[in-house]
């Protein structure tokens, strides 16, 4: 069982070097050296963070119902990348200008979360960065329902927060949700789940450094972030045909 920290616990708010010291102590700007080059599909997201009233905020958004992934969903602003992108920070920058109308030099880019794979086999590597608390998003409706924001210290609560199990590549999880009113749809209610949780729930516990208020299973370590990514990183390309699997194993 992992480790819970205390219901009663207030997080306190980090100045924003201390935010960027404890994202950059975990970042996985190196997590591929070393490791078998392969052809995977990959993609990229924003995690763009900004301070309200002295509380740290993420920005979100709320796709559109039509779309034939992931429709209706709660997602940061990000996507495949592209041939044309001279790296996968530019994917995610490039993205989130195309969904929200984020200019790209309006984001400090802090570092890189290590990456996770999205149900499809897709390898997504989240980026952090601060925006303007000023900023106004202009949400494309070919993809963005609405963007919203909530305090990132949410992502730790059990307030508004509900689990089930889940199954992937035939291992057992937690699958994660918080549940939200959206700040620019008055009273309609958001759910946060899957990998978008998870990659909250990740950043999240970097900044505070803490663990969340509820139970997590082995595949979240938020001290240590990167054996998990690379366990499941490894397990996906032997159970995928990328890589021949050890004698003994148990991927």
């Amino acid at each position: 069982m992992a480790e819970l920290a205390s219901t009663s616990e207030i997080p306190k708010h980090p100045t924003k070097d201390e935010i960027c010291q404890s994202l950059l102590a975990h970042d996985a700007s190196t997590f591929f050296e070393g490791k078998p080059a392969v052809d995977i599909p990959r993609a990229a997201v924003l995690i763009p963070l900004f301070f309200k009233n002295e509380e740290l905020y993420v920005l979100l958004t709320l796709r559109s119902q039509h779309l034939n992934t992931h429709g209706g969903e709660v997602a940061f602003p990000g996507g495949k990348q592209d041939e044309a992108d001279v790296d996968i920070v530019k994917t995610a920058l490039r993205e989130a200008e195309e969904e929200i109308g984020l200019p790209q030099d309006q984001v400090e880019v802090i570092s890189k979360v290590v990456p996770s794979f999205a149900k499809h086999g897709i390898l997504v590597t989240p980026i952090v960065g601060f925006i303007s608390e000023d900023f106004v998003p202009q949400p494309n409706p070919d993809e963005v329902e609405c963007a919203f924001s909530v305090p990132l210290a949410d992502f730790l609560s059990d307030e508004n927060h509900t689990s089930q199990p889940g199954t992937w590549q035939d291992r057992p999880y937690k699958l994660h949700f918080f549940h939200h009113l959206c700040t620019t749809k008055a009273g309609k209610k958001i759910v946060t789940w899957g990998l978008t949780a998870h990659m909250a729930m990740v950043v999240a516990s970097m900044i505070y450094k803490r663990p969340p208020n509820f139970e997590t299973d082995k595949g979240f370590n938020w001290e240590n972030p990167t054996k998990p990514a690379e366990e499941t990183y490894f397990r996906f390309l032997s159970r995928n045909g990328y890589l021949e699997p050890q004698e003994g194993s148990k991927l």
